[in-house]
Protein backbone atom coordinates (compact mmCIF):
# COMPACT_ATOMS: atom_id res chain seq x y z
CA UNK A 1 0.00 0.00 0.00
CA UNK A 2 1.57 3.00 -1.25
CA UNK A 3 1.22 5.71 2.03
CA UNK A 4 0.93 9.42 0.81
CA UNK A 5 1.79 12.63 2.48
CA UNK A 6 -0.10 14.92 4.34
CA UNK A 7 -2.06 16.48 1.38
CA UNK A 8 -0.81 20.27 0.72
CA UNK A 9 -4.60 21.54 0.34
CA UNK A 10 -7.91 20.08 1.09
CA UNK A 11 -11.05 22.08 1.83
CA UNK A 12 -14.60 21.88 2.23
CA UNK A 13 -16.68 24.66 0.50
CA UNK A 14 -20.37 26.38 0.80
CA UNK A 15 -21.42 27.02 -2.62
CA UNK A 16 -24.62 29.57 -2.96
CA UNK A 17 -25.97 30.55 -5.74
CA UNK A 18 -25.84 34.09 -7.47
CA UNK A 19 -29.53 33.99 -8.68
CA UNK A 20 -31.15 33.03 -5.87
CA UNK A 21 -29.22 33.04 -2.44
CA UNK A 22 -30.94 30.32 -0.54
CA UNK A 23 -29.79 28.13 -2.87
CA UNK A 24 -26.34 26.03 -1.36
CA UNK A 25 -24.21 23.09 -1.44
CA UNK A 26 -21.38 21.92 0.65
CA UNK A 27 -18.68 19.53 -1.01
CA UNK A 28 -15.13 19.10 -0.85
CA UNK A 29 -11.87 19.32 -2.83
CA UNK A 30 -8.46 19.94 -3.30
CA UNK A 31 -8.71 22.52 -5.78
CA UNK A 32 -11.45 24.82 -4.94
CA UNK A 33 -11.10 27.16 -8.30
CA UNK A 34 -11.38 23.69 -10.89
CA UNK A 35 -14.44 22.73 -8.70
CA UNK A 36 -16.10 26.19 -9.08
CA UNK A 37 -15.56 25.88 -12.77
CA UNK A 38 -16.80 22.53 -13.03
CA UNK A 39 -20.45 23.45 -11.05
CA UNK A 40 -20.69 26.33 -12.96
CA UNK A 41 -20.51 24.36 -16.31
CA UNK A 42 -17.13 25.89 -17.47
CA UNK A 43 -15.47 22.24 -16.91
CA UNK A 44 -16.05 18.49 -17.11
CA UNK A 45 -17.41 17.16 -14.08
CA UNK A 46 -19.85 19.21 -11.27
CA UNK A 47 -22.72 17.68 -8.70
CA UNK A 48 -26.32 17.10 -10.19
CA UNK A 49 -27.58 18.96 -7.65
CA UNK A 50 -25.71 22.24 -9.62
CA UNK A 51 -26.12 20.99 -12.98
CA UNK A 52 -29.55 23.47 -13.08
CA UNK A 53 -29.02 26.82 -15.74
CA UNK A 54 -31.51 28.81 -13.51
CA UNK A 55 -29.49 28.03 -10.70
CA UNK A 56 -25.82 28.97 -12.39
CA UNK A 57 -23.33 30.56 -11.99
CA UNK A 58 -22.52 29.48 -8.13
CA UNK A 59 -20.04 31.44 -6.10
CA UNK A 60 -17.88 29.65 -3.33
CA UNK A 61 -19.05 31.61 -0.10
CA UNK A 62 -16.55 30.25 2.58
CA UNK A 63 -14.01 27.41 3.11
CA UNK A 64 -12.65 25.20 5.82
CA UNK A 65 -9.38 24.07 5.25
CA UNK A 66 -6.39 22.37 7.09
CA UNK A 67 -7.43 18.88 7.56
CA UNK A 68 -4.47 15.95 7.81
CA UNK A 69 -5.87 14.06 5.07
CA UNK A 70 -8.61 13.40 2.32
CA UNK A 71 -10.73 10.96 4.87
CA UNK A 72 -10.85 13.76 7.39
CA UNK A 73 -12.46 16.25 4.66
CA UNK A 74 -14.82 13.65 3.65
CA UNK A 75 -15.84 13.35 7.12
CA UNK A 76 -16.25 16.99 7.97
CA UNK A 77 -17.95 17.06 4.79
CA UNK A 78 -20.64 14.57 5.57
CA UNK A 79 -21.01 15.75 8.69
CA UNK A 80 -21.52 19.45 7.35
CA UNK A 81 -23.95 17.63 4.87
CA UNK A 82 -26.09 15.76 7.79
CA UNK A 83 -26.12 17.86 10.99
CA UNK A 84 -29.53 16.42 11.74
CA UNK A 85 -28.00 12.82 11.95
CA UNK A 86 -24.54 12.83 12.48
CA UNK A 87 -22.60 11.04 15.55
CA UNK A 88 -20.06 13.57 15.87
CA UNK A 89 -22.88 15.91 17.39
CA UNK A 90 -24.58 14.60 20.31
CA UNK A 91 -28.82 14.44 20.08
CA UNK A 92 -29.22 16.88 22.61
CA UNK A 93 -26.83 19.87 20.98
CA UNK A 94 -28.22 19.73 17.29
CA UNK A 95 -29.54 22.78 15.86
CA UNK A 96 -31.21 20.92 13.24
CA UNK A 97 -33.49 18.24 14.55
CA UNK A 98 -33.49 14.99 13.13
CA UNK A 99 -36.89 14.69 11.10
CA UNK A 100 -38.22 11.15 9.61
CA UNK A 101 -41.08 9.95 6.31
CA UNK A 102 -42.80 7.49 6.30
CA UNK A 103 -43.61 5.84 3.63
CA UNK A 104 -46.34 2.80 2.16
CA UNK A 105 -45.70 1.02 -0.19
CA UNK A 106 -49.05 0.21 -2.67
CA UNK A 107 -48.17 -3.15 -3.66
CA UNK A 108 -46.69 -4.49 -0.28
CA UNK A 109 -48.40 -2.46 2.34
CA UNK A 110 -45.12 -2.32 3.84
CA UNK A 111 -44.11 0.90 5.77
CA UNK A 112 -40.53 2.07 5.55
CA UNK A 113 -39.26 5.07 7.50
CA UNK A 114 -36.04 6.89 6.46
CA UNK A 115 -34.33 10.47 7.55
CA UNK A 116 -35.57 13.33 5.95
CA UNK A 117 -33.15 15.83 4.33
CA UNK A 118 -33.87 19.06 6.16
CA UNK A 119 -34.17 22.31 3.99
CA UNK A 120 -31.43 24.58 5.62
CA UNK A 121 -30.72 27.90 4.84
CA UNK A 122 -27.37 30.33 4.92
CA UNK A 123 -27.84 31.37 8.57
CA UNK A 124 -28.18 27.05 9.30
CA UNK A 125 -25.18 26.48 7.42
CA UNK A 126 -23.04 29.08 9.41
CA UNK A 127 -24.77 27.76 12.67
CA UNK A 128 -23.69 23.92 12.40
CA UNK A 129 -20.17 24.89 11.08
CA UNK A 130 -19.50 27.02 13.82
CA UNK A 131 -21.04 23.81 15.89
CA UNK A 132 -19.11 21.62 14.47
CA UNK A 133 -15.40 23.72 14.70
CA UNK A 134 -16.79 23.28 19.42
CA UNK A 135 -17.34 19.67 19.58
CA UNK A 136 -14.65 17.08 20.56
CA UNK A 137 -13.84 15.54 17.44
CA UNK A 138 -12.76 18.14 15.70
CA UNK A 139 -12.06 21.09 18.13
CA UNK A 140 -8.41 19.65 18.16
CA UNK A 141 -8.07 19.90 14.34
CA UNK A 142 -5.54 22.80 12.91
CA UNK A 143 -8.70 23.88 10.89
CA UNK A 144 -8.85 27.05 9.29
CA UNK A 145 -12.13 29.21 8.15
CA UNK A 146 -12.04 31.32 5.12
CA UNK A 147 -14.34 33.84 3.45
CA UNK A 148 -14.65 35.14 0.16
CA UNK A 149 -18.10 36.80 0.22
CA UNK A 150 -18.34 40.06 3.64
CA UNK A 151 -22.13 39.24 3.82
CA UNK A 152 -21.65 35.93 4.52
CA UNK A 153 -18.40 37.16 7.07
CA UNK A 154 -20.87 39.26 8.86
CA UNK A 155 -23.55 36.99 9.25
CA UNK A 156 -20.53 34.49 10.65
CA UNK A 157 -19.56 36.96 13.14
CA UNK A 158 -23.22 38.00 14.29
CA UNK A 159 -23.20 34.43 15.42
CA UNK A 160 -20.58 33.96 16.96
CA UNK A 161 -21.28 36.83 19.25
CA UNK A 162 -24.58 35.00 20.26
CA UNK A 163 -23.50 31.50 20.54
CA UNK A 164 -23.22 29.77 23.42
CA UNK A 165 -19.59 28.56 22.74
CA UNK A 166 -16.67 29.89 21.41
CA UNK A 167 -14.35 27.97 18.88
CA UNK A 168 -11.29 27.33 19.80
CA UNK A 169 -8.73 30.70 19.55
CA UNK A 170 -6.06 28.09 17.26
CA UNK A 171 -8.54 28.14 14.76
CA UNK A 172 -8.75 31.24 12.33
CA UNK A 173 -11.04 32.95 10.56
CA UNK A 174 -10.02 35.19 7.89
CA UNK A 175 -12.05 37.05 5.54
CA UNK A 176 -10.23 36.81 1.72
CA UNK A 177 -11.88 38.96 -0.76
CA UNK A 178 -10.17 39.53 -3.60
CA UNK A 179 -9.03 43.02 -4.27
CA UNK A 180 -7.00 44.52 -6.77
CA UNK A 181 -3.03 46.20 -6.01
CA UNK A 182 -0.67 48.33 -7.55
CA UNK A 183 2.55 47.20 -9.06
CA UNK A 184 5.57 48.62 -10.09
CA UNK A 185 7.15 47.44 -13.70
CA UNK A 186 9.69 45.84 -12.19
CA UNK A 187 7.73 43.76 -10.05
CA UNK A 188 6.31 42.04 -13.42
CA UNK A 189 8.75 39.28 -14.80
CA UNK A 190 8.90 40.56 -18.11
CA UNK A 191 7.29 43.74 -18.21
CA UNK A 192 9.45 46.52 -19.09
CA UNK A 193 7.18 49.38 -20.08
CA UNK A 194 3.28 49.00 -18.97
CA UNK A 195 0.81 51.17 -18.00
CA UNK A 196 -2.40 51.02 -15.81
CA UNK A 197 -5.68 53.19 -14.66
CA UNK A 198 -5.63 54.24 -11.36
CA UNK A 199 -9.32 53.65 -9.94
CA UNK A 200 -8.77 56.81 -8.03
CA UNK A 201 -7.61 59.81 -9.92
CA UNK A 202 -7.95 58.24 -13.65
CA UNK A 203 -4.13 58.93 -14.66
CA UNK A 204 -2.33 56.19 -16.31
CA UNK A 205 1.30 54.92 -13.63
CA UNK A 206 3.65 52.65 -14.56
CA UNK A 207 2.84 49.26 -13.50
CA UNK A 208 0.24 46.35 -13.72
CA UNK A 209 -3.27 45.70 -11.20
CA UNK A 210 -1.99 42.35 -9.77
CA UNK A 211 -5.17 40.67 -7.51
CA UNK A 212 -4.91 39.73 -4.28
CA UNK A 213 -7.02 36.82 -2.39
CA UNK A 214 -10.39 35.32 -3.64
CA UNK A 215 -10.46 31.47 -4.54
CA UNK A 216 -7.96 32.72 -7.77
CA UNK A 217 -4.83 32.76 -5.51
CA UNK A 218 -5.14 30.03 -3.26
CA UNK A 219 -1.98 28.22 -2.52
CA UNK A 220 -2.53 24.48 -3.13
CA UNK A 221 0.96 23.28 -3.48
CA UNK A 222 3.83 22.66 -1.21
CA UNK A 223 5.33 25.85 -2.20
CA UNK A 224 5.12 27.12 1.57
CA UNK A 225 7.39 24.05 3.07
CA UNK A 226 9.93 24.09 0.12
CA UNK A 227 12.47 26.41 2.14
CA UNK A 228 11.95 24.16 5.45
CA UNK A 229 12.32 21.24 3.24
CA UNK A 230 15.68 22.10 1.70
CA UNK A 231 17.18 22.82 5.17
CA UNK A 232 16.22 19.52 6.50
CA UNK A 233 18.00 18.46 3.74
CA UNK A 234 21.02 20.09 4.66
CA UNK A 235 20.90 20.13 8.23
CA UNK A 236 19.88 16.22 8.37
CA UNK A 237 22.82 15.01 6.66
CA UNK A 238 24.68 11.84 8.20
CA UNK A 239 28.11 13.39 8.25
CA UNK A 240 26.44 16.32 10.73
CA UNK A 241 25.91 15.61 14.31
CA UNK A 242 23.11 17.57 16.39
CA UNK A 243 22.05 17.90 20.12
CA UNK A 244 18.54 17.59 20.88
CA UNK A 245 17.66 21.28 21.66
CA UNK A 246 15.54 20.14 24.57
CA UNK A 247 17.21 16.76 25.97
CA UNK A 248 20.47 17.71 25.27
CA UNK A 249 21.14 14.23 23.72
CA UNK A 250 22.82 13.13 20.75
CA UNK A 251 20.89 12.81 17.63
CA UNK A 252 21.09 9.69 16.03
CA UNK A 253 20.54 10.66 12.33
CA UNK A 254 20.49 7.34 10.81
CA UNK A 255 16.77 7.70 12.09
CA UNK A 256 15.51 11.06 10.49
CA UNK A 257 11.84 9.55 10.65
CA UNK A 258 11.54 10.62 14.59
CA UNK A 259 13.55 14.55 14.11
CA UNK A 260 12.40 17.97 12.72
CA UNK A 261 13.94 21.33 12.99
CA UNK A 262 12.63 24.64 13.42
CA UNK A 263 11.72 26.30 10.17
CA UNK A 264 13.06 29.64 10.38
CA UNK A 265 15.91 30.31 8.75
CA UNK A 266 18.15 32.11 11.13
CA UNK A 267 17.37 29.38 13.81
CA UNK A 268 19.24 25.43 12.95
CA UNK A 269 17.42 24.02 16.39
CA UNK A 270 17.01 20.18 16.00
CA UNK A 271 14.53 18.30 18.24
CA UNK A 272 12.87 14.75 18.82
CA UNK A 273 9.76 14.56 17.92
CA UNK A 274 9.19 13.21 20.98
CA UNK A 275 10.60 15.71 22.91
CA UNK A 276 8.68 18.44 20.99
CA UNK A 277 5.73 17.15 21.08
CA UNK A 278 6.08 16.83 24.58
CA UNK A 279 7.07 20.83 24.89
CA UNK A 280 4.59 21.81 23.26
CA UNK A 281 1.38 20.11 25.51
CA UNK A 282 2.99 21.54 28.40
CA UNK A 283 2.61 25.07 27.37
CA UNK A 284 -0.96 24.19 26.62
CA UNK A 285 -1.52 22.73 29.44
CA UNK A 286 -0.25 25.53 31.47
CA UNK A 287 -3.04 28.15 30.04
CA UNK A 288 -6.10 25.66 30.28
CA UNK A 289 -8.27 25.82 33.27
CA UNK A 290 -9.64 22.23 32.57
CA UNK A 291 -8.02 19.17 32.72
CA UNK A 292 -5.99 18.63 30.25
CA UNK A 293 -5.97 14.79 28.56
CA UNK A 294 -4.51 14.61 24.94
CA UNK A 295 -1.98 12.87 23.03
CA UNK A 296 -1.21 15.43 19.76
CA UNK A 297 -0.25 18.78 20.27
CA UNK A 298 -2.02 21.61 18.59
CA UNK A 299 0.63 24.50 18.15
CA UNK A 300 4.05 25.91 20.52
CA UNK A 301 6.90 27.46 20.10
CA UNK A 302 10.56 26.80 19.01
CA UNK A 303 13.11 25.94 22.41
CA UNK A 304 15.94 28.12 20.79
CA UNK A 305 14.16 31.16 18.72
CA UNK A 306 10.64 31.15 20.71
CA UNK A 307 8.81 31.41 17.32
CA UNK A 308 4.82 30.43 17.26
CA UNK A 309 5.14 27.12 15.56
CA UNK A 310 1.82 24.97 13.96
CA UNK A 311 2.53 20.92 14.72
CA UNK A 312 0.40 20.17 11.61
CA UNK A 313 2.70 22.55 9.71
CA UNK A 314 6.39 20.31 11.27
CA UNK A 315 4.26 16.89 10.34
CA UNK A 316 3.65 18.19 7.32
CA UNK A 317 6.94 19.14 6.23
CA UNK A 318 8.15 15.15 7.73
CA UNK A 319 5.26 13.63 5.86
CA UNK A 320 6.76 15.58 2.62
CA UNK A 321 10.56 14.25 2.95
CA UNK A 322 9.72 10.84 3.95
CA UNK A 323 6.65 9.60 1.88
CA UNK A 324 6.37 12.53 -1.19
CA UNK A 325 9.15 11.44 -3.52
CA UNK A 326 6.72 12.65 -6.67
CA UNK A 327 6.01 15.35 -4.78
CA UNK A 328 9.32 16.09 -4.11
CA UNK A 329 10.56 16.14 -7.40
CA UNK A 330 7.58 18.05 -8.64
CA UNK A 331 8.41 21.14 -5.82
CA UNK A 332 12.29 21.65 -6.59
CA UNK A 333 11.86 20.99 -10.18
CA UNK A 334 13.18 24.28 -11.70
CA UNK A 335 10.48 26.23 -13.44
CA UNK A 336 11.38 27.90 -17.04
CA UNK A 337 11.86 31.82 -16.80
CA UNK A 338 10.33 33.48 -19.66
CA UNK A 339 12.01 36.16 -21.25
CA UNK A 340 11.36 39.98 -21.27
CA UNK A 341 10.02 41.19 -24.37
CA UNK A 342 10.62 44.55 -26.06
CA UNK A 343 7.08 46.50 -27.42
CA UNK A 344 8.48 46.25 -30.59
CA UNK A 345 9.47 42.75 -30.29
CA UNK A 346 7.05 40.15 -32.29
CA UNK A 347 6.76 36.66 -31.15
CA UNK A 348 8.06 34.35 -33.82
CA UNK A 349 5.86 32.58 -35.71
CA UNK A 350 6.26 28.18 -35.50
CA UNK A 351 6.10 27.10 -39.02
CA UNK A 352 6.69 23.90 -39.88
CA UNK A 353 9.77 23.55 -42.26
CA UNK A 354 9.30 22.12 -45.42
CA UNK A 355 10.22 19.04 -46.86
CA UNK A 356 13.12 19.06 -49.56
CA UNK A 357 12.33 17.49 -52.56
CA UNK A 358 15.20 15.51 -54.46
CA UNK A 359 16.64 17.64 -56.83
CA UNK A 360 19.35 16.84 -59.35
CA UNK A 361 22.99 17.78 -57.92
CA UNK A 362 24.75 20.47 -59.33
CA UNK A 363 28.50 19.78 -59.54
CA UNK A 364 31.35 22.65 -60.68
CA UNK A 365 34.65 21.31 -61.32
CA UNK A 366 37.24 23.75 -63.03
CA UNK A 367 38.88 23.75 -66.32
CA UNK A 368 42.28 24.86 -66.13
CA UNK A 369 43.14 23.50 -70.02
CA UNK A 370 40.95 24.27 -73.02
CA UNK A 371 38.77 22.33 -74.71
CA UNK A 372 41.05 20.06 -77.40
CA UNK A 373 39.49 20.13 -80.41
CA UNK A 374 42.09 17.58 -81.85
CA UNK A 375 41.14 14.80 -79.67
CA UNK A 376 37.29 14.57 -80.64
CA UNK A 377 36.07 12.18 -83.62
CA UNK A 378 36.66 13.48 -86.83
CA UNK A 379 34.38 11.78 -89.43
CA UNK A 380 30.89 10.24 -89.13
CA UNK A 381 32.13 6.03 -88.62
CA UNK A 382 34.51 7.30 -85.39
CA UNK A 383 30.75 8.26 -83.81
CA UNK A 384 28.99 5.03 -84.98
CA UNK A 385 31.17 3.26 -82.32
CA UNK A 386 29.15 4.20 -79.75
CA UNK A 387 26.72 1.17 -78.79
CA UNK A 388 22.68 2.34 -79.76
CA UNK A 389 21.93 0.53 -76.26
CA UNK A 390 23.51 2.42 -73.97
CA UNK A 391 21.75 6.19 -73.38
CA UNK A 392 23.65 8.98 -75.43
CA UNK A 393 24.89 11.68 -73.62
CA UNK A 394 23.07 15.25 -74.26
CA UNK A 395 24.99 18.70 -74.42
CA UNK A 396 23.02 20.51 -71.59
CA UNK A 397 23.03 24.13 -72.61
CA UNK A 398 22.30 26.88 -70.45
CA UNK A 399 21.17 25.32 -67.92
CA UNK A 400 20.55 28.19 -65.61
CA UNK A 401 21.55 31.78 -66.98
CA UNK A 402 22.77 32.84 -62.85
CA UNK A 403 25.03 29.66 -63.10
CA UNK A 404 26.44 29.91 -66.15
CA UNK A 405 30.12 28.59 -66.57
CA UNK A 406 32.79 30.85 -67.28
CA UNK A 407 35.03 30.62 -69.53
CA UNK A 408 36.83 26.80 -69.90
CA UNK A 409 34.20 25.58 -68.60
CA UNK A 410 31.21 23.35 -69.78
CA UNK A 411 28.01 21.09 -68.02
CA UNK A 412 27.32 17.78 -69.01
CA UNK A 413 24.03 15.71 -68.16
CA UNK A 414 24.28 12.14 -67.25
CA UNK A 415 21.48 9.66 -66.23
CA UNK A 416 22.26 6.80 -64.22
CA UNK A 417 20.13 3.70 -62.97
CA UNK A 418 19.69 3.86 -59.58
CA UNK A 419 19.08 -0.02 -59.75
CA UNK A 420 15.40 0.34 -57.91
CA UNK A 421 12.76 -1.90 -60.53
CA UNK A 422 10.07 -1.27 -58.69
CA UNK A 423 9.95 2.61 -59.45
CA UNK A 424 11.93 2.28 -62.39
CA UNK A 425 13.01 5.59 -60.70
CA UNK A 426 16.37 7.18 -62.60
CA UNK A 427 18.29 9.67 -60.68
CA UNK A 428 19.88 12.21 -62.52
CA UNK A 429 23.16 14.22 -61.73
CA UNK A 430 25.01 17.12 -63.19
CA UNK A 431 28.72 17.13 -63.44
CA UNK A 432 31.32 19.30 -64.86
CA UNK A 433 34.25 17.82 -66.86
CA UNK A 434 37.21 19.31 -68.00
CA UNK A 435 38.82 18.86 -70.81
CA UNK A 436 41.71 17.25 -70.08
CA UNK A 437 39.53 13.85 -68.83
CA UNK A 438 37.35 13.99 -71.66
CA UNK A 439 39.50 14.18 -74.12
CA UNK A 440 41.61 11.13 -73.19
CA UNK A 441 38.83 8.75 -72.68
CA UNK A 442 37.09 8.48 -76.12
CA UNK A 443 39.63 7.68 -79.21
CA UNK A 444 38.37 6.71 -82.29
CA UNK A 445 38.13 2.82 -83.02
CA UNK A 446 37.97 2.12 -79.06
CA UNK A 447 34.15 0.75 -78.14
CA UNK A 448 32.35 1.40 -74.93
CA UNK A 449 32.93 -2.36 -73.30
CA UNK A 450 36.81 -2.23 -74.18
CA UNK A 451 37.35 1.32 -72.36
CA UNK A 452 34.35 2.11 -70.08
CA UNK A 453 35.20 5.12 -67.62
CA UNK A 454 34.11 6.34 -64.59
CA UNK A 455 32.52 9.28 -66.02
CA UNK A 456 30.82 9.49 -69.21
CA UNK A 457 33.05 10.60 -71.97
CA UNK A 458 32.81 14.35 -73.73
CA UNK A 459 30.30 13.96 -76.71
CA UNK A 460 29.37 17.31 -78.37
CA UNK A 461 25.93 17.20 -80.34
CA UNK A 462 24.87 19.30 -83.08
CA UNK A 463 28.41 20.55 -83.19
CA UNK A 464 29.50 23.47 -85.54
CA UNK A 465 32.91 21.88 -85.98
CA UNK A 466 31.23 19.11 -88.01
CA UNK A 467 33.37 19.03 -91.11
CA UNK A 468 35.99 21.60 -90.80
CA UNK A 469 39.91 21.17 -91.29
CA UNK A 470 42.20 20.93 -88.42
CA UNK A 471 44.95 23.21 -88.42
CA UNK A 472 48.23 21.30 -87.92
Amino acid sequence: MDIKPIPAFYCCYLLRSTVRHSSLYVGSTPNPLRRLAQHNGLAKGGAVRTSKDSLRPWEMACIVTGFPSHIAALQFEWAWQNTHMTRHIPPESRITPLQTVTRISATTGRTRRRPARPVSCLNDKLANLHLLLRVESFARWPLEVRFFCEDVYLKWKKWSDKADGKIRDGIRVILDIKKLRQTKASEVAGDTESASLDLTSGKKSSGTMASIGGVENLNITYSALKSHFEKNSYLLEESSEHNCALCKKKIALANTQMVTSCPEASCNAVTHLTCLSGHFLTQESAGSVEPFATMVPTEGTCPSCLTDLRWVDLMKELSLRLRGAKEVAKLMKKKRVAKAKTPNEKSPSKKRPRKKKDQPRLEVRSSSSPLDIASMPSSDDDWAILSDAEPEPRLLANVMEATAPEQNEMWFYRDRDDGDDDMMSVASDYSQVSSQSASGQLHAGQTRAAAKPDRLSLVVEDSDWDGVEVLD
